[in-house]
């Protein structure tokens, strides 16, 4: 399955861009209210669903070895841990989870394998593609 990971490959592209993430880790959208001027960076990054910690740069990776409840499990998780779920992947959080997916789900599917993209809130744009592998 097709998923996002952080990445610092291609950091630096733009004077404004972080990497604290660790690499390779599965992200996501920061949950935050971007109707609200965005003044410290959170509407170009994703969040790291292990270290908590944010960067400008993911990449689209296929990763066969992960099943889509093995990859909804590590997300709930992760926003269990950094508070936006009260109870983990319960009935009362479905509706919010699920939403999570989706927005992950619709991200990703346009896009190949390997490729770096970078966010401007709700916009995603790639920033390199990389050769596949013969």
């Amino acid at each position: 399955m097709k998923v996002l990971v952080a990445t610092a490959s291609t950091q630096g592209d733009r004077g404004d861009d972080y990497f604290f993430a660790l690499e390779g880790e599965l992200v996501y959208l920061p949950m935050i209210d971007y109707a609200v001027v965005d003044r410290c960076g959170f509407a170009q990054g994703f969040a790291g669903v292990a270290s908590s910690k944010a960067t400008t740069t993911a990449m689209v990776v296929d990763r066969p070895d992960l099943s889509v409840h093995d990859w909804s499990i590590a997300i709930a998780d992760g926003l269990t841990r950094q508070g936006w779920l009260e109870d983990g992947w319960s009935e009362s959080n479905d509706e919010l989870l699920e939403q999570v997916l989706a927005d992950l789900e619709a991200i990703v599917e346009p896009i190949a394998p390997n490729t770096v993209i970078e966010r401007n809130g709700t916009d995603f744009f790639p920033r390199y593609a990389a050769p596949l592998a013969a």
